[in-house]
């Protein structure tokens, strides 16, 4: 399916999620590829694409598919909790978002786990590269840590490690909104 993206990211989301508060030490500290909040109700996936649309399939399951990571740079599982009328995905700027169903019934809220494979993300931009694409993998399963399979992409890397001048401005960008915040 083809999936809305802007700012180099889509997003999956319950109609009334916020989106995770994240600073530059939360950024540094995540995988790279996904990131959730704390209810497990939005999560923001990265791209290497920065707005247009992108390949995403998704793939709902009634239990856990095997691990494949062989034919993808980066693969991370987390937790989400959603109906089974699943989550929106795209992007929730201009309100470009389409339905992933899940498995069960629209009233009955559970924990799922979705993997997120995805590859081509450092080659978005070369027009004789690899498209980038994305695999969702979900279904239902208790609430679990991430668990990251593998990191492998610059794409990633650059989000994991950003480099040190812009990681020491944005320090300081955020003591300042606090102590701004403060007064």
């Amino acid at each position: 399916m083809q999936v809305p993206v802007s700012h180099h990211q889509f997003v999956l989301l319950d109609t009334d999620a916020e989106a995770p508060e994240e600073s530059i030490d939360d950024t540094r500290a995540g995988n790279g590829l996904v990131t959730v909040n704390a209810a497990g109700t939005y999560a923001s996936v990265m791209t290497g694409t920065p707005h247009g649309d992108l390949e995403v399939t998704f793939d709902v399951r009634d239990s856990e598919p095997p691990l494949d990571t062989d034919s993808w740079d980066e693969t991370v599982d987390i937790s989400m909790y959603f109906s089974g009328q699943g989550p929106l995905a795209g992007d929730p700027v201009p309100d470009d978002l389409l339905d992933v169903p899940l498995l069960g019934d629209d009233e009955h809220y559970q924990w799922w786990r979705f993997r997120f494979h995805a590859r081509g993300r450092d080659t978005a931009h070369a027009p004789d590269g690899p498209p980038e694409e994305h695999l969702v993998q979900a279904w239902p399963a208790p609430r679990a840590p991430e668990v990251r399979h593998k990191l492998t992409d610059q794409t990633g890397h650059r989000r994991r490690n950003p480099d040190p001048d812009h990681y020491a401005r944005t320090k300081a960008a955020e003591a300042a909104a606090a102590d701004t915040d403060g007064r």
